[in-house]
């Protein structure tokens, strides 16, 4: 992950991440009516007990509620929230596994050259050297951050097949943002003061992806909730993204002033290499040189900068998938009525409604 590779391709695959879970939280929003009914278990659990078990409503009522609470809990206990689309393929673990192997595997392979031939050819990442000092052991922590994932994704899966204590999918996947954030806080350790804020404010954003993980548990259902985790995801991605553009961009910093003008060259870890050194009195140099405070201050800018395009565009994306969500709710409408009405009489027209809606309500509590 030391590379500008390294940080754009986990950036752009929590950028997708947060889209994804925004999209689908709002969907799910919708479609249990918005803020009257997003408490769906505790409005059914009150009408059960407004019919009085069976009465006033019949075997068929109290049967459809005690279907109705049993999927709320399913839905209650899992870390994701199913696609409207294919909804028993169990799509947001699987891609979770996938991309986490994919990940250990890259950074379990070093592309290694050989100086006497010039040529390149992978090997396998040791811990170790042949002399057995430590290896570049950044690798060992991406490689514990993508196994964490992965483990939350296979945790998923599991709970589908063997009955769990309940919440473990959202304990695992709160457990892999806290190791992610745990590697990176232990991470700035002998950076430049630059470099040091852009990992620290990556920190407190994967933290807080925990922490709105750990919120679901009590709050399953809240859009609040449920957008803030794909806001921050979201903001995670786009803020990996620009550390890896400003401290490996391989960006050249111009020197100005004390009568020449040098270059410098951007390394690793925000570290500054100066080519020349002649006429360096009263000199300054450009952005992301990491010993500036004015970087620093930039750094900051930036941050809530990405922080105000998150937002705005999580308004905008409300906006377009509620203007979908409508058109689609009255083309299904539309289609029901018509089957409805070439189906049978008056009477038969209102059973099939009734019926539709009360299997509408069923398909709901899977989203």
């Amino acid at each position: 992950m030391g590379t500008l590779a390294g940080h754009v391709v986990p950036g752009v695959f929590f950028v997708i991440y947060g889209i994804w879970w925004s999209f689908i939280s709002i969907w799910s929003h919708l479609k249990r009516g918005g803020d009257k009914t997003s408490h769906s278990t505790v409005a059914y659990s009150k009408k059960r007990r407004e019919c009085g078990g069976n009465a006033g409503g019949g075997p068929a009522l109290s049967f459809a509620l005690y279907k109705q609470e049993r999927r709320e809990h399913d839905v209650s206990q899992r870390s994701w929230i199913p696609q409207p689309f294919c909804t028993p393929v169990p799509l947001e673990p699987i891609v979770k596994v996938f991309c986490s192997v994919v990940g250990i595997m890259v950074e379990c392979v070093d592309i290694v050259t050989d100086p006497a031939t010039s040529r390149t050819y992978p090997k396998l990442y040791t811990v170790t050297n042949p002399d057995g000092s430590f290896n570049d052991l950044s690798q060992l922590q991406h490689i514990t951050m993508y196994s964490a994932f992965a483990l939350s994704g296979l945790v998923d899966l599991l709970i589908l097949c063997v009955r769990c204590p309940d919440h473990t999918s959202q304990v695992f996947l709160a457990l892999a943002f806290l190791v992610e954030g745990a590697l990176f806080h232990f991470h700035t350790g002998g950076m430049t003061p630059l470099s040091t804020q852009l990992h620290v404010t990556l920190t407190i954003i994967i933290f807080l992806c925990s922490l709105f993980v750990l919120l679901r548990v009590w709050f399953p259902t809240s859009y609040l909730v449920n957008t803030g985790f794909g806001l921050t995801m979201t903001l995670q991605g786009t803020w990996f993204i620009q550390v890896g553009d400003i401290l490996y961009g391989g960006r050249y910093l111009s020197v100005v002033g004390g009568g020449d003008t040098e270059q410098m060259e951007l390394h690793e870890h925000g570290q500054v290499t100066v080519t020349a050194m002649h006429g360096m009195e009263n000199a300054r140099v450009g952005p992301h040189n990491g010993g500036d405070h004015n970087d620093i201050m930039f750094a900051s800018a930036l941050l809530t900068w990405h922080l105000i395009a998150v937002v705005l565009f999580a308004l905008v994306e409300w906006v377009v998938v509620s203007r979908v969500y409508g058109c689609w709710r009255r083309r299904r409408s539309r289609a029901v009525k018509l089957t409805a009405d070439v189906e049978g009489s008056g009477d038969q027209v209102g059973e099939e409604e009734k019926l539709m809606e009360d299997v509408t309500v069923m398909r709901d509590a899977d989203l």
